[in-house]
């Protein structure tokens, strides 16, 4: 490649590299939890067919009640996995309800259980207090993952992509030969064969991404010869 030297700006740019594949797996890990709400409010609808008295009525009221809210919680959250084309924005509301919720169903569960067999069943309970403890200190948790998430920051000492599992690629700006962008794909290339390679398709804020290396590439001043288009 051309001999390069770096025309550094004093400004950053620091964006998240937010995996669209992840974000899926992780929202249909979360569905998972419908499942048992679909047999728990056939469970509810029985109980009130049955002419439940008591505790028997109390638990199948509530088991409509937790079971539809999660339904109605999971509809949106296959809507908002079906909208992942869109740019990502960080959401640290305080309560995730949709993990409440899920506890909600859990907790129902168990005590069907126990109404039916006369057994608490430990694992269930323990489930569900764990699920309950992920919605109500989302916005800790969220904030604890978000200083740790992968990024790319562009500032006047370099490039720095850090990846998962603390795996980082910096490159100051007198050690980059070269920055490729493509439609689909990005590449920084470092002195000594270190390069980084950024798949655009798996990002939702891809052009974010593609126009700040573009940016990072208008730095680079070749020396006696144009600058790459």
């Amino acid at each position: 490649m051309a001999n390069i030297q770096a025309v550094a700006a004093p400004d950053a740019t620091e964006l998240p590299l937010v995996s669209i594949r992840r974000e899926r797996a992780r929202q249909f890990q979360k569905l998972q939890h419908a499942v048992p709400a679909i047999a728990l409010l056939g469970a509810g609808v029985q109980g009130l067919r049955e002419g439940a008295h008591g505790f028997a009525f109390a638990l199948a009221v509530g088991e409509l009640a937790v079971s539809f809210l999660l339904l109605r919680m999971a509809v949106k959250e296959l809507a908002s996995v079906r909208r992942s084309h869109s740019v990502h924005a960080e959401h640290h509301q305080g309560v995730d309800w949709f993990d409440v919720f899920a506890a909600g169903v859990l907790t129902a569960e168990a005590l069907e259980h126990w109404h039916t067999h006369h057994h608490l069943p430990r694992p269930t309970l323990l489930m569900a207090a764990v699920t309950l403890a992920l919605g109500l200190f989302h916005r800790q948790i969220s904030t604890f993952f978000a200083a740790r998430r992968r990024l790319l920051r562009i500032d006047g000492s370099g490039i720095r992509v850090r990846g998962r599992f603390g795996r980082s690629f910096f490159a100051p700006w007198p050690d980059i030969e070269g920055i490729e962008v493509d439609h689909d794909k990005a590449r920084i290339v470092a002195r000594g064969g270190r390069e980084r390679r950024i798949d655009l398709t798996d990002l939702r804020n891809a052009p974010e991404v593609r126009q700040a290396l573009l940016a990072a590439r208008e730095r680079l001043a070749p020396v006696g010869l144009p600058r790459p288009i």
